[in-house]
């Protein structure tokens, strides 16, 4: 059993990423026999990990997950599927993503978009999309589900908009909704808080992730909901596939471009459905929502990936893309560019107008050096937080927010190493820990 069923077993919604179609190379074989599991004990764990991220139980989500399976570390299973949950959580407290030694290659990149992408320059990505965002309604910009870098770049990329008159922030991540009454109500609950809450929606249990959200709320943004649960979608994984991509265009269509017609609407997904055209490395046949969307609107998107050219890809190409791209972005995020014209290579080639890269990642003080751009500055760990023994996952909250309400930041400190700096905004926090049994 795969990532997506597991996981859309675990959810109870549909969950089929367009990877399971790949018609490239297939996943490389290991260097170590993968561990089988039984079917009914893994689902349940992936549930109870799901369950434990989404209510802040970020120790058992993780630490705790693997125990469940009966192993100490992810790579013993050598299980794509589970170091990748694994890891998810993981990047949640210490934003830095596992590059996943289990997985393999599952698309092939032809020598042409190699010999594209080495011969490309960088353009300041910030700059290129706010030129171009200007002559249109409608942003996509995607992101990498294992990467929270990503979502600091969506952060500045709504700050960046916001003067161009972008108010509506749609985002995949936020809680799926069956109707348009349902809708309104999470999403005025959320405008009234502020913040997010554990219940705001999958994926959100990241800090950054949520303080995206939040900070996006204080610049001006209404955020907008736009996946569904349904219980009847296809058993057919490419058939429910082109169900789910028109589902989400048409909620967007009702729930921002028609509420909302004067507003420019920000869109943040995952990787796959910021495609305007099918992708060409799954088959080139599936549409994906932003192509239907587009033909739903006659509004061209201009449409961002960030994900294919991540030092950790979601979908791991043949080649290391990152690999000769990041050379490119030693001064900050840019966008490939060749003779003036944009340059995509990778999974989405062909089927977005731009492809952002990060420059590599520093640590500062035991932290990625990307969050100091979420108007954070460095704040020592109280001492009374730190324990003689073991690791403690130490969390801080913003202390206006509610109970249920996501750290605005969180570190894991192991006894006997360098403590790491927490980053916090200019806001009063109360403190929380977790402890790894």
């Amino acid at each position: 059993m795969r990532y997506s069923s597991i996981i859309a077993a675990a959810l109870g919604i549909l969950f089929v990423p367009t990877s399971t179609m790949a018609s490239g190379p297939q996943q490389a074989a290991l260097a170590q026999p993968v561990r089988q599991f039984d079917n009914d004990k893994l689902i349940e764990a992936y549930k109870q990990s799901i369950s434990d991220a989404s209510h802040g139980r970020y120790i058992d989500a993780s630490y705790g997950f693997l125990r469940k399976l009966g192993v100490d570390r992810a790579d013993e299973t050598a299980d794509p599927d589970i170091v990748d949950q694994w890891a998810q959580v993981m990047s949640t407290m210490t934003g830095v993503p596992t590059f996943n030694t289990a997985k393999g290659s599952d698309f092939h990149v032809p020598q042409d978009q190699v010999a594209k992408l080495e011969a490309s320059s960088g353009e300041p990505a910030i700059r290129e999309i706010v030129r171009r965002a200007r002559n249109t309604r409608i942003v996509i910009l995607d992101e990498n589900h294992l990467d929270p870098r990503g979502r600091a770049f969506g952060l500045e990329v709504a700050r960046a908009l916001r003067p161009l008159g972008y108010t509506v922030l749609a985002v995949e991540a936020l809680k799926r909704v069956p109707d348009d009454d349902d809708a309104r109500q999470k999403t005025a609950q959320l405008i009234a808080d502020g913040y997010p809450r554990q219940s705001s929606g999958y994926y959100l249990d990241d800090p950054v992730f949520a303080d995206f959200i939040r900070q996006s709320i204080a610049l001006g943004y209404r955020p907008v909901t736009y996946e569904k649960i349904r219980a009847d979608y296809s058993k057919d994984a490419k058939v429910a596939q082109e169900q789910r991509e028109q589902d989400q265009a048409d909620n967007i269509v009702d729930r921002a471009v028609r509420a909302f017609p004067d507003a420019k609407i920000l869109i943040y997904v995952g990787e796959h459905h910021a495609a305007e055209r099918p992708i060409a490395a799954e088959g080139g046949a599936l549409p994906m929502m932003a192509g239907l969307l587009k033909r739903a609107t006659g509004i061209d998107p201009l449409t961002i990936d960030q994900a294919g050219l991540s030092p950790v890809p979601m979908n791991r190409p043949d080649t290391d893309l990152y690999k000769i791209a990041a050379p490119k972005a030693v001064g900050g995020s840019v966008v490939l560019v060749r003779h003036g014209r944009p340059v995509t290579v990778g999974l989405l080639a062909g089927s977005v107008d731009l492809q952002v890269i990060h420059p590599p990642v520093r640590l500062v003080q035991g932290r990625p050096d990307w969050l100091a751009g979420m108007a954070r500055h460095p704040a020592s760990i109280p001492p009374g937080l730190l324990r003689p023994f073991g690791t403690r996952l130490v969390q801080a909250f913003i202390a206006s927010e509610g109970d249920d309400a996501i750290p605005v930041d969180q570190v894991l400190v192991t006894h006997g190493k360098p403590v790491p700096m927490l980053l916090l905004p200019e806001a009063r926090v109360r403190y929380a820990v977790q402890d790894v049994p």
